[in-house]
């Protein structure tokens, strides 16, 4: 009580750091709980497809096969039992007089409720998934359609291209968020039973999961899977089987075609660092105050000692008032991580708790972390404390020991590198983020709209051809829609959001068959014209030739296939597969690259065919006249397709949802930052505040002696920029070589933003001298009739 403002500082730096670090602390807990609900989460694993092209690594594939799970059971004793599942895009519904689309939708087979034990609310697991046409539906979706009544043996009406009744067998608890297969309804894998007989061994399109036996060898496991592999792909087959745990989807993959956007593991280490670096800055702080402070608290410690108290008593005097600080600190921890868990939900963009007063595991972390707090921040200054000799300090002969002073500086060393790091680091983020939003795609997608066709069956294909192109002339006839194409993938989708083949390819009597993983695309002849795509050679395609054997391939299908000049492709004959029978297609252009998915990853070698009525659409809007553009599309989609839903999206929109996750980093960093700096500011305050104090009785004498205010400021802020100066010696090298790690990561990346790391540095010091001038300022502009009074 006697030194308040020390003491509120004490209080709020650690409370600040201990919120910062909890919360933090919530965030990393939920992103490595992934997929650890389940009962048998630790032996379940994802059966993935690598391809290994001349011994190297290629791509890695998060699908594999439809009877891939079935046999790798029958033929391996560990494995215990296997689900596979399916992703199956859109279903539309119609449900009374209501029409509804519903995008997350997934396939299994009737073992997935015997490896993910999700809470049963109603149907039996057993047989849920046994027949065709059946579907399970999530809390949620059960409550939407069929309200409080028990949805079991009720039906929904499948649209499109399914045409037919889907039962109602089972009801399910809502799929949480720390699960990479999300859903809202899971329909049986056999209602799907033409597509798995197509695929069989020729498309990995499925998602297969399996349980092993409780310590199973997973190396010997791996070791069978080449010749597995072989056995049931062919000899010559470049794709090899491989076990990933589940549980380490969601941070620790990198594969192309994931169900969903994964985390990254290295940004959760990253927020380790953060939420350590600014508890040790809050710790660091409560050190430095205590210590600074031995002289006033030396005489004390001389008349206690003096009267009879011993080194141990001093200690754990010393000790008790770092507990309260550390108590007060951690009481208030609990009411600011409160009242910031709503603002710090959603900078996460996910709930990770409701209330943290009702969170165990934050209580018994807070509990844990304030015990050791106690200890760290309160023994030094302690066993400082309670060294001190009587009969030097009752003699008034005590000064602060150089290793003492030198111990401080150290302390405020790491509290500005830590801070300048933090910030630095931030920059970078930020930087590479608006740098693949602002980078050039490749293709033009202002005011462009993407949505996806209707589907239908095969009989329907002639009567809806007919009617796709009826659509795209009405849309085009009105003054704000400029173009109208459409594509088989949308640009702006994820990795899983594109075809490909893994046979190899070759140009005929030009170049050997060159392996690795082909993507491919379906355009009609209006889709580059819409997104203006560039024709480098040749042309695009045209209905009047006979382009339905024709392909068009960009930049980096002409680089995979080792030819050094790409007009030299035209009108070539290109052939996919191993059998030397198969077709032989027409090279007709080159087009130039442009980005399709995340600038996190390269464009791929792409080959585009002819086909006029894939599965979305993709239409220019008139810039000045967007809104009405918008407005005819909805009626004449209205008038075509009454019985399907349209949901659209700016093209421009789909890529900003593609770095949803880099932009959150960069925000949970950003804020973060800020706070470390302001509990480092925090400190420095308290102790540029006693500092200050102390060297009154010598700013009175230097005025007295002609010194200048502004030669007050220079000798008070001489230190603490020499100080700055080794943070930034010691901070920007940490941030190169951890930022550097980091922008790896990206195929399309920033070089390394010197300037705005030694913005960092401005930043840090401007604040530093701000703190340290304003308490300069007032020891400087006192009389010095009052401060050589002063004791």
């Amino acid at each position: 009580m006697k030194h308040r403002v020390f003491t509120a500082i004490n209080v709020t730096g650690l409370a600040f750091g201990l919120t910062a670090f909890l919360l933090i602390g919530q965030y990393i807990s939920f992103e490595r709980s992934y997929d650890r609900q389940f009962t048998n989460s630790d032996e379940i694993y994802r059966l993935t497809t690598d391809q290994i092209v001349e011994g190297n690594l290629g791509t890695r594939d998060a699908m594999s096969f439809h009877p891939s799970g079935k046999v790798l059971k029958e033929e391996l004793p560990e494995v215990l039992n296997y689900t596979t599942t399916r992703l199956t895009g859109n279903l539309v519904i119609r449900h009374g007089d209501r029409v509804i689309q519903e995008d997350n939708v997934c396939a299994a087979d009737s073992n997935y409720f015997k490896l993910f034990d999700y809470e049963i609310l109603a149907g039996n697991p057993e047989t849920m998934l046994n027949e065709p046409n059946s579907l399970v539906l999530n809390e949620s979706k059960a409550k939407a359609y069929f309200g409080d009544e028990n949805p079991v043996g009720k039906s929904l009406f499948a649209l499109g291209g399914r045409q037919r009744p889907f039962e109602v067998t089972g009801v399910i608890k809502d799929i949480p968020e720390n699960t990479h297969l999300k859903y809202d309804m899971l329909m049986s894998l056999k209602s799907m039973q033409n597509r798995l007989d197509r695929d069989a061994w020729s498309g990995y399109n499925y998602y297969t999961y399996l349980q092993l036996q409780p310590g199973a060898d997973i190396q010997a496991l791996e070791n069978k899977m080449p010749d597995l592999s072989r056995k049931y792909l062919g000899e010559e087959t470049t794709l090899i089987f491989n076990l990933q745990p589940m549980v380490d989807i969601h941070l620790y993959s990198d594969f192309t075609y994931e169900p969903e956007i994964h985390g990254s593991a290295d940004s959760v280490d990253f927020m380790v660092v953060i939420s350590i670096f600014i508890l040790i800055i809050a710790w660091v702080n409560y050190i430095n105050l205590s210590t600074s402070r031995a002289i006033d608290r030396a005489k004390e410690v001389g008349l206690r000692k003096v009267i009879g108290a011993h080194k141990r008593q001093l200690m754990g005097q010393f000790l008790f008032e770092s507990l309260l600080v550390n108590l007060f600190g951690a009481i208030l921890a609990i009411g600011l991580s409160e009242l910031f868990l709503p603002y710090f939900n959603q900078l996460l963009g996910k709930e990770i708790t409701t209330h943290v007063w009702s969170n165990r595991e934050f209580l018994t972390n807070l509990f844990m972390f304030f015990v050791i707090g106690t200890i760290v921040s309160g023994f030094y200054p302690a066993v400082v404390l309670s060294n001190f000799k009587p009969v030097v300090v009752l003699r008034g002969k005590f000064r602060n020991s150089k290793r003492g002073v030198l111990l401080r500086k150290g302390l405020v060393v790491f509290q500005f590198a830590a801070s300048l790091a933090l910030i630095a680091s931030t920059f970078v983020v930020n930087k590479q983020v608006n740098y693949m939003l602002n980078k050039d795609l490749g293709i033009d997608i202002d005011y462009v709209v993407g949505f996806t066709n209707p589907s239908y069956s095969g009989e329907q294909e002639d009567e809806m051809r007919e009617k796709f192109r009826l659509f795209k002339d009405e849309l085009v006839a009105h003054s704000a829609i400029l173009k109208a194409g459409m594509t088989s993938n949308l640009p702006g989708g994820g990795s899983s959001d594109i075809n490909s083949m893994s046979g190899g390819v070759r140009l005929v009597g030009i170049t050997e068959r060159v392996q690795g993983t082909v993507y491919t695309q379906y355009n009609d002849e209006l889709f580059i014209p819409t997104v203006k795509q560039e024709i480098l050679f040749g042309r695009n395609f045209d209905t009047r030739a006979s382009d339905s054997s024709a392909v068009i391939l960009n930049e980096a299908m002409v680089e995979k296939l080792g030819i050094a000049n790409p007009e030299e492709v035209l009108n070539q004959k290109i052939q996919f597969g191993r059998d030397p029978e198969n077709n032989k297609i027409n090279v007709i252009g080159i087009v130039k690259n442009f980005q399709r998915s995340s600038m996190k990853n390269k464009v791929e070698p792409t080959c585009y065919f002819y086909y006029d009525q894939p599965g979305n659409s993709v239409v220019k809007l008139e810039q000045s006249n967007y809104k009405a553009g918008i407005a005819h599309l909805e009626e004449t989609w209205r008038a075509f397709f009454p019985d399907a839903p349209l949901e659209f999206n700016f093209l421009d929109e789909r890529f900003e949802k593609l770095y949803t996750e880099d932009k959150r980093f960069g925000d949970v960093f950003g804020t973060f930052s800020v706070l470390a700096l302001v509990v480092a500011v925090l400190g420095l305050f308290g102790l540029s505040a006693f500092m200050a104090m102390q060297r009154t009785k010598e700013v009175g004498v230097r005025k007295v002696l002609g010194a200048s205010t502004n030669q007050i400021f220079t000798i008070f802020f001489k230190d603490f920029l020499i100080l700055i100066g080794i943070s930034a010696l010691l901070g920007l090298p940490l941030v190169y070589f951890s930022m550097t790690g980091w922008l790896e990561g990206y195929a399309h990346r920033i070089d390394f933003p010197w300037i705005l790391s030694l913005t960092s540095v401005v930043i840090v010091t401007a604040f530093a001298l701000i703190t340290v001038g304003y308490q300069t300022f007032r020891v400087a502009i006192m009389n010095p009739s009052k401060t050589l009074k002063y004791e």
